[in-house]
């Protein structure tokens, strides 16, 4: 780790304001559910902390969001029961046509479903937010109040380039799922199968049922069995309590709180910097909808760079591609821009202007099956960036993710160090 730069403070100062940041927000506002009070009164303490510090120009951004991915869940995935019992119930007294036909129906809405919530399209982002905000108690699943904080620290010269950096301050809740690794490892398989299993059971039965095809009848029960779990699962959720959310994700917002500190006391000649702290990440990531549905134009030549818990690990990594249905990846361009950037600061370090070593970033590939990031929305409408996060070296989990044990107590320095060099070395392109 690099123990001293040559600037104002050391790496190991901003590591442990950052650390302070985190502690502070996840100790006074713990299990900060989506479009909850816990969650309004943690962006509240974001703003007074921005003020705090000397940033101007910072605006809430609020909107109605989602308290809850799993009721949606429950949703999708009981229509597609509802496919599957057609086909089982409806056989003898009206025929396999018939039968095949109302369960196509029902597979069919439930992918709809799915493929509106997790592909993002920009239409249907403005269209959610004009309804939401019009019509706030005709939502279909509970919805409340959510927020934003959006604020921007202009360059001290013409700005040549813009950088928008992303945490989300709301959490998640503590599901089984997400109880152990093996268990979180297991979902990541078993997840894209519930997902692509809805479009792929109407064929199974269409070819069981019309083709004679038995094996295929015993693939459709099993994926019946999938997806029983898997709404069996989203109407259990909401029934525990709230992870803590330390370092999922308060450790991002703290990294934010001491660039934004630090920022002040370096400013960038020719870069303008947003930090966004979004709400409803985890229930859909309806904040991050709602920033680029307002702020998306003007920023359509950013680079985006959204921290996912980085506050507990020893391996600094990006996320090479993610999505649900529609995965997508990183650009050549800004991967190769990390990477340089991860390596510049192993040279440095070298060169005697810290001590100890600075890992090189690894890039991660499939490690996000069945969930997403705020930085695949991004992607998914056309904007670049990189979604940077700390994990185990050990046994390549994210540790302590949607956890009860998720406390400040777990924090490490040396990944607030690690993840707050790699983005003030991005931060300095072209500065």
């Amino acid at each position: 780790m690099i123990d001293k730069i040559p600037q104002n403070h050391s790496l190991k100062h901003w590591a442990h304001r950052a650390l302070e940041q985190a502690s502070a927000l996840a100790s006074a506002f713990p299990g900060r559910g989506s479009a909850t009070q816990a969650e309004a009164a943690a962006a509240e303490h974001v703003r007074r902390q921005l003020a705090a510090l000397g940033v101007v120009n910072v605006r809430p951004q609020t909107f109605q969001g989602q308290r809850s991915i799993w009721l949606f869940l429950a949703q999708v995935f009981g229509l597609a029961l509802v496919g599957h019992a057609a086909v089982f119930l409806l056989v003898p007294p009206l025929g396999k046509y018939a039968a095949l036909l109302i369960a196509v129906v029902f597979f069919a809405l439930s992918f709809l479903q799915l493929w509106r919530k997790f592909t993002f399209q920009p239409l249907l982002a403005h269209a959610a937010k004009n309804s939401l905000r019009a019509k706030p108690g005709q939502s279909s699943l509970p919805s409340g109040a959510s927020q934003n904080i959006v604020s921007v620290i202009p360059s001290t010269a013409a700005a040549e380039r813009r950088v928008v950096l992303l945490a989300h301050l709301d959490s998640h809740r503590a599901v089984w799922l997400f109880a152990h690794p093996l268990i979180a490892r297991a979902y990541s398989f078993i997840s894209p199968l519930a997902l692509y299993g809805v479009l792929a059971a109407p064929f199974f039965y269409a070819a069981a049922l019309l083709a004679d095809i038995s094996v295929l009848s015993w693939m459709a029960l099993l994926l019946a069995a999938i997806h029983f779990i898997a709404w069996f699962t989203g109407v259990t959720a909401d029934l525990g309590p709230y992870s803590p959310g330390a370092n999922d994700n308060a450790s991002a917002v703290g990294s934010l709180l001491a660039l934004a500190e630090r920022l002040q006391v370096e400013p960038l000649a020719h870069t303008e910097v947003w930090l966004v702290f979004t709400g409803c990440e985890e229930s859909g990531g309806e904040g991050m909808l709602h920033f680029l549905a307002e702020y998306g134009e003007t920023l359509k030549d950013a680079l985006f760079i959204d921290l996912e818990l980085v506050g507990i690990g020893d391996r600094l990594a990006f996320l090479e591609n993610e999505g649900i249905l529609r995965p997508r990846t990183i650009s050549p361009a800004v991967r190769k821009q990390v990477q340089a950037a991860a390596q510049r600061l192993v040279e440095r370090n070298a060169e005697g202007e810290g001590s100890g070593s600075v890992p090189i970033i690894q890039p991660v590939r499939g490690a996000l099956r069945g969930v997403f990031t705020e930085m695949n929305i991004a992607w998914e409408q056309g904007f670049h960036g990189v979604c940077l996060t700390v994990g185990s070296s050990v046994d390549g989990s994210l540790p302590q993710w949607h956890r009860l044990t998720d406390i400040p107590k777990n924090f490490q320095e040396s990944a607030f160090a690690c993840t707050h060099a790699l983005v003030w070395e991005l931060l300095q392109v072209n500065d």
